[in-house]
């Protein structure tokens, strides 16, 4: 693989085996925004009253991992690049630190969906993701840390990083009508990440498609 950077270079084993376990970790532990109201239920319409107030935050569970799952697969197209430097590091670590926080910006929503701040710091942590994943890729491009036999895949990687900030950016906008809206547009994400397969393709080569 040839590097274009001149500076020193170190191998990415450790930078995969971080981005792996800080994923496990925030996947796991977003679980834990699901809070059940505590307290004695002794009749079935309190029951379902509580059920009632709970599923709305299953919504939001069920968001926020399938959001951490594209990252995740997205993510995958990095694992060609066998040599990083240093500034490299910094910005996966920089993406990382908004893949940790995630967990705590779901539980801020899933408590208080009804108010637009709770929807925009949700939203812009998961912005910052997304535009941390297009820097790094960028990154690499211009460093030479891709291989060459990569190239023809550019136009369909450049597509699926850039489509995430763009939705996001649409989600944004949208609370400022109908904060939970905005949730509706961010399920647009992993719905067309698996189903838009034939846009994401298009003039792709089989043996470089993720999905």
């Amino acid at each position: 693989m040839t590097q274009q950077n001149s500076g020193l270079t170190v191998p990415t084993g450790r930078l995969e085996t971080l981005t792996d376990g800080i994923f496990a970790i925030a996947m796991t532990i977003l679980v834990v925004t699901i809070q059940i109201p505590i307290g004695p239920i002794h009749t079935t319409d309190l029951f379902v009253q509580t059920t009632s107030e709970v599923i709305p935050k299953f919504a939001v569970y069920f968001l926020s991992f399938l959001l951490l799952a594209v990252f995740w697969v997205d993510h995958h197209l990095f694992y060609l690049v066998k040599k990083t430097n240093f500034i490299m590091i910094w910005l996966n670590i920089f993406w990382l630190m908004f893949i940790a926080l995630l967990p705590l910006s779901t539980s801020i929503i899933a408590q208080f969906p009804q108010y637009q701040l709770a929807q925009l710091i949700f939203d812009f942590n998961v912005l910052f993701i997304g535009i941390f994943l297009y820097a790094i890729w960028k990154y690499s491009i211009k460093k030479g840390m891709i291989p060459e036999e990569v190239k023809e895949s550019y136009p369909y990687i450049k597509r699926i990083l850039l489509f995430i900030p763009i939705v996001i950016s649409a989600a944004i906008l949208v609370t400022f009508i109908n904060p939970q809206w905005s949730m509706v547009v961010l399920f647009l994400i992993p719905v067309l990440f698996l189903a838009g397969r034939k846009f994401w393709y298009k003039d792709t080569p089989k043996n470089t498609r993720l999905h």
